[in-house]
């Protein structure tokens, strides 16, 4: 029913009668579980990605150690963390270089945000944003298992941590020009004593 015919009706019926029609279903609409013609068959959904699509690669660029210059927690009643960034080196076969103390810092709330500058071999300077999760599990995974969060009340249990991270770098037009272009994935380890994390950037082919 349009606005016109609907209005039409409210002057001579009443709106609640309008109302009423507006509605009510069209009589050759199909009920909402009724199954569309158009759904693909089950063996769709079962025979997996498209052989002819190629399968998605990683190629290891570069690591880089990150250490931190001080951990402040805001205890509200949604946590943030704020980590300062110290320093660090870079190195691998597509970048070398160091991590430029006081460039950035880490602003965290379940995940992670973090902001700061890499300084190639070069002089080049780099920027990287970095985002990613870090959660903590019973065990690794293990094919066909479910990753389970660690028991809350058994606080000595050895918990297996998952840190991920997707960057995306802006660099300068030059030999660095390619990271404008390139998808990353990262996996991380955090270290103690000192405190410092681990980044190993890998190429999505």
């Amino acid at each position: 029913m349009d606005r016109r015919t609907f209005v039409g009706a409210a002057a001579t019926t009443g709106a609640a009668a309008a109302l009423s029609a507006f509605a009510a279903p069209a009589a050759n609409t199909p009920p909402a579980n009724a199954k569309s013609d158009s759904a693909p068959p089950a063996a769709f959904y079962a025979s997996g990605p498209d052989p002819d699509i190629p399968k998605v690669g990683l190629r290891w660029a570069f690591s880089a150690t990150v250490f931190f210059a001080d951990r402040i927690m805001i205890q509200s009643p949604n946590p943030r963390g704020y980590t300062s960034v110290g320093g660090g080196e870079i190195w691998g076969p597509r970048l070398q270089g160091r991590v430029l103390p006081a460039s950035g810092a880490d602003y965290y709330k379940g995940s992670f945000n973090t902001y700061y500058m890499f300084e190639a071999s070069d002089g080049a300077l780099i920027f990287i944003h970095n985002r990613g999760t870090m959660r903590r599990f019973q065990a690794p995974p293990e094919p066909g298992k479910p990753l389970l969060p660690p028991a809350k009340t058994d606080n000595g249990t050895p918990v297996w941590t998952r840190f991920r991270a997707t960057p995306v770098f802006t660099a300068p037009v030059g030999p660095h020009d390619w990271m404008n272009r390139t998808v990353f994935v990262a996996n991380s380890q955090r270290q103690d004593h000192p405190d410092h994390t681990v980044f190993t950037y890998y190429e999505v082919l």
